[in-house]
């Protein structure tokens, strides 16, 4: 009974999805490059704002429904009429819940991101790192050890907790410190501000490899600049 319970509202909640939410993005938070259990070495899945795309694999459009899950989290839909499959997007712990039967229908399989990965990137290529380049964009520390710029090109992560692979970027340390009326704490201590990071990446996968430097910029900076998403997305 609870069985066919839960495919009831599973099924409620995707004819909901298709027709109130046809136009939602996915956020830019939850965009990036995702890994069963963090193993980055192997199969992996990027989201962009609008696809999602296994490792070696077509890309297919894809909608967020905020708020949609059993577990109060967005979720990530196939347009395709007819695949259950989802991705629910676990924002306050940075992970992605793949439920390959659909809400309550199997069991979750935990991702993490990949630390260093561009949401666009399509990971594979080996190459030689690219020289210094200076990236301006809101500079984000959501929750500890979470770090990324977000830039007019995307997300370039720097960090991400508990990684499997790594704690991420090296230089760390080189990230400019913000003055306090120049930063918006969104989460208790954790926020972001404006700033330009000096980034050593691989060309082709867009990973960000070290940290050589950078400076923060006035808010003001970053909420006139038409190309950044604005505060509410990040």
């Amino acid at each position: 009974m609870m069985r066919l319970k839960l495919l009831a509202a599973s099924l409620a909640i995707v004819s909901c999805w298709q027709a109130h939410a046809a136009d939602t993005t996915v956020p830019i938070a939850a965009q990036g490059v995702w890994a069963e259990a963090g193993k980055c070495s192997g199969s992996t899945v990027t989201f962009t704002a609008g696809t999602l795309q296994y490792k070696g694999q077509k890309a297919q459009a894809v909608i967020f429904a905020p708020k949609e899950s059993p577990r109060g989290y967005g979720a990530i839909h196939y347009r395709q009429e007819g695949n259950v499959d989802n991705f629910e997007y676990a924002d306050d712990k940075d992970q992605m819940l793949y439920n390959p039967e659909g809400f309550g229908m199997g069991k979750s399989v935990l991702y993490k991101r990949c630390a260093g990965a561009f949401a666009s990137s399509a990971s594979g290529a080996k190459t030689t790192a690219a020289p210094a380049e200076n990236r301006c964009g809101w500079l984000v520390n959501p929750t500890p050890g979470n770090w990324w710029l977000v830039d007019k090109d995307g997300m370039w992560v720097f960090a991400t907790q508990g990684n499997a692979e790594g704690a991420g970027a090296a230089g760390m340390d080189k990230l400019p410190d913000f003055d306090p009326t120049q930063y918006v704490n969104s989460n208790g201590n954790y926020g972001y501000g404006c700033a330009c990071v000096k980034l050593i990446t691989d060309p082709a996968t867009k990973t960000v490899k070290s940290i050589t430097g950078g400076k923060t910029l006035p808010l003001a900076t970053c909420r006139k600049d038409k190309s950044l998403p604005p505060e509410s997305k990040l």
